[in-house]
């Protein structure tokens, strides 16, 4: 969700401006109880930049602070509110009123009797519900899903079933019959105006009917979209309408004269409602605007199924002009098409919500980014305000309350408040009924009713507050096993109600039978050490007792935590003892000891490069030391400390000829204090430092007519050679194949076959490398008649 910031934040975590975040006018102090300001905060930070380099050590304690709406949001409300200032205060007592024991509750209704009605899916079921929560089934209708209930003017209840439904008159005492039969797929939407003339909202062919007394009903208005989802009658006896799939809201005369008054950036305008000064407050819903979707609610195809799960799909109606039917319509035959059981994918980045009070010019919304759904507010003269977006929640019931606008959305069941004020509109998230959507709103008296769906039941919300509440966060996770601190917390608690937190940690993202039990209470709100076991993740719970009307009130609350030192992480140790250039981006350094230098080395010289990869996993600053020792050696020899780059080099030429091994030990020591420090190490595969080069030697030569064929003899003492190449006469250097076909051993025996000689003296060139860049050069000298010589 989104809501227009009335100034820039900083967030607390970051230092960013979080851009689109709540932003109260009296932001709640975050810094610390001292009083300290900001510039002498930036002063003292910026002299410490000077005096000293700062390092990220993040061993070092750490601070979870939830204490903004968006923060508070994530949490899990029980009757408790939040208000759009970031503070939890007990919420207005709440009830399950009724559980009517089905999946969908769809529809809701007063009576003229003091009773409810709620129409539910998926078995076509109304039921009557008196104010002390008693219940029964009143109708029961062929087809599954009962979208709509109105009552009449003489009291009777009218409800419209879903799919190829009527809509059914049901009198107070159960007996039912049909009303009117539009012929239509679905029936959205049923209203009365002040003559008692009922109008319905259908799909999929998006007409409106018109419905006498007597039952006789006509066409009143098409609307030339798929569904009439939701309808109100304004002051003027105009008909307002809101469709899917362009998002339209119509206005519709006496007459049947209908005019677009808005376009909504969604799909589908779900909900209307009529404020007494007349404007008009539409809540948007669907995926990202270019693809339209259907109404959450479609029911399914079959009657009777057994209650299941909301599943959305697409309804297209058939192709052709729509007709302009008489009294009860003419027959269609539109074709159903699936769509995507679910509304688009959005962003996973939560967007919390935010106000956006720029009126934008007639029928055009302002710019608002796709998600999930909106609230707007259409003045007389059709500018149009966006109150609230959000990439993650969407609107379902839509009422109003006096001056305030309530609206409930499929985020845990939220109940929603809007007031006005000076300052513009203040969101408070009055509950949550922990349900999966809650569907509709209905204000009676000094009380709101809540239907809600999966699972589908009636809640009564009160006024004052309940008696008591409880907050838990979400849960923390600190990446690492930690140890807690304090818990820290600013609040208010009027005299004879209380305030208490508890904690509990584990080992599994989500609290489970392995999770410690709830440690508390806490009631030092300036801090108390957490008894919770160390772990890798944390949740606190905050419980509120009220007293005679008065709330405690919690602006923010502070964890303390320090994650666990883990040792460094070396990933890989590599050693390159070949001759030749050295890889680029290694550095030619002496090896050294304390600063006696072994020897030197120059680019091109024989060099043994080791490199490295490792980190840390609190993200400390790693310090290296580098050892050697000859493979038969016992003890190690230290050949650099102190290193914080991670490739060093070794100059093979003042090495002795032999096997050798590396030992790379990474520490923390420069980013923990002493004995807190963590190191690991690692040893690398043996490898070979060898300055002599392969001795080359002539075996013997012969002469066969006109050619001759040398053998030569290559070896070494310590490393396998690896390849060889003959040039004849001073010809370029071409491979040679040792006689048993690989060159991998210390020894090889290499024949060169050199066809029609010429008269004169020839000189033949051998040449064999070892697997350190080591390279030896033989030399053999042919003379024509059968004369030879080698060297």
């Amino acid at each position: 969700m989104r809501l227009r910031p009335r100034n820039p934040r900083v967030d607390r975590a970051t230092g960013r401006r979080g851009a689109g975040r709540l932003n109260p006018t009296r932001r709640k102090g975050s810094i610390s109880r001292a009083g300290i300001s900001v510039a002498a905060l930036v002063l003292m930070a910026a002299t410490a930049a000077v005096l000293r380099p700062v390092y990220l050590r993040a061993s070092q304690t750490q601070f979870w602070q939830v204490g903004a709406f968006d923060e508070f949001l994530h949490g899990t409300l029980h009757d408790v509110s939040l208000n759009q200032e970031g503070s939890l205060q007990l919420a207005p007592p709440s009830v399950a009123l009724f559980d009517p024991e089905q999946s969908l509750a769809l529809s809701l209704a007063a009576g003229r009797d003091g009773d409810f009605y709620v129409g539910t899916g998926h078995q076509g079921k109304v039921f009557r519900v008196d104010a002390q929560g008693h219940g029964k089934m009143l109708f029961q209708a062929p087809e599954p899903e009962i979208l709509a209930i109105a009552t009449g003017p003489n009291g009777d209840i009218y409800a419209a079933s879903s799919p190829e439904g009527k809509i059914y008159r049901i009198t107070s005492d159960g007996k039912s019959s049909v009303f009117f039969d539009p012929k239509q797929k679905y029936i959205w939407s049923l209203v009365f105006d002040g003559h008692g003339h009922l109008y319905a909202g259908t799909g999929d062919t998006g007409k409106i009917y018109e419905i006498g007394a007597d039952g006789k009903g006509r066409v009143f208005f098409d609307s030339r979209q798929t569904h009439v989802i939701c309808l109100l009658v304004d002051g003027k006896g105009d008909l307002v309408a809101g469709s899917d799939p362009n998002g339209l809201v119509f206005r519709i005369s006496p007459e049947g004269k209908g005019f677009v008054i808005y376009k909504a950036d969604f799909p589908e305008v779900h909900a209307l409602a009529l404020a007494a000064d007349g404007d008009i407050y539409a809540a948007a819903l669907g995926g990202n605007g270019s693809t339209p979707t259907s109404p959450l609610f479609i029911p399914p195809i079959q009657a009777q199924p057994q209650p299941t799960a909301v599943t959305t799909v697409t309804v297209t109606a058939a192709g052709g002009k729509a007709s302009t039917e008489g009294e009860e319509g003419e027959q269609q035959t539109p074709t159903p098409e699936p769509a995507p059981p679910h509304p688009p994918a959005v962003s996973s980045q939560h967007i919390s919500p935010s106000f956006n009070r720029t009126a934008a010019p007639s029928f055009t919304p302002p710019s608002i980014p796709q998600g999930r759904g909106a609230l707007v507010r259409i003045a007389p003269d059709n500018s149009v305000d966006t109150l609230w977006t959000s990439d993650r929640e969407s609107i379902f019931g839509l009422t109003l309350e006096g001056r305030n606008v309530l609206f409930s959305t499929d985020g845990s069941g939220r109940i929603f408040r809007l007031s006005p004020s000076a300052d513009g509109p203040l969101l408070t998230l009055m509950t949550e009924t922990r349900e999966a959507q809650a569907t509709r709103l209905l204000v009676e008296g000094s009380n709101v009713y809540v239907a809600t769906s999966n699972v589908a039941k009636l809640f009564r919300l009160g006024s004052g507050a309940a008696p008591e509440g409880s907050y838990e966060s979400p849960v923390k996770d600190t990446r690492f096993v930690s140890r807690w601190g304090n818990l820290s917390w600013r609040a208010q608690v009027p005299a004879g109600s209380s305030l208490e937190l508890y904690t509990r940690s584990g080992n599994s993202e989500q609290p489970d039978a392995t999770w410690s039990d709830w440690d508390g209470p806490y009631s030092n709100a300036d801090g108390t050490q957490v008894t919770s076991l160390g772990a890798r993740y944390v949740q606190w719970k905050a419980v509120f007792k009220g007293h005679d009307g008065a709330s405690p009130q919690l602006d923010d609350v502070t964890l303390a935590y320090l994650n666990e030192n883990l040792p460094p992480e070396i990933h890989a140790l590599d050693v390159n003892s070949s001759g030749g250039s050295l890889p680029s981006g290694v550095p030619n350094i002496s090896v050294g000891n304390g600063g006696n230098n072994f020897g030197s080395a120059s680019q091109g010289e024989h060099k043994t490069a080791v490199t490295w990869q490792a980190d840390d996993p609190n993200g400390d600053r790693l310090v290296y030391s580098l050892y050697l020792k000859a493979s038969d050696e016992r003890d190690w020899h230290l050949v650099k400390a102190r290193l914080h780059d991670t490739n060093y080099t070794i100059d093979g030429a003042a090495m002795p000829d032999g096997e050798y091994l590396a030992r790379l030990v990474a520490s923390d020591e420069e980013s923990n204090p002493p004995g807190q420090a963590r190191r690991s190490e690692l040893v690398s595969s043996p490898f070979w430092i060898v300055n002599t080069p392969p001795r080359i030697e002539v075996v013997s030569q012969e002469f066969r007519g006109g050619s001759a064929e040398v053998h030569f003899r290559a070896s070494t003492e310590i490393s396998p050679l690896r390849s060889a190449e003959v040039s004849v006469d001073g010809s370029p250097w071409k491979p040679v194949a040792s006689d048993d076909g690989i060159i991998d051993s210390r020894s090889e025996s290499f024949t060169v076959k050199v066809p029609e000689l010429a008269p004169g003296e020839h000189e033949v060139l051998l040449r064999s490398t070892d697997i350190a860049g080591n390279t030896g050069i033989g030399r053999a000298v042919l003379r024509s008649g059968g004369e030879s010589s080698g060297g």
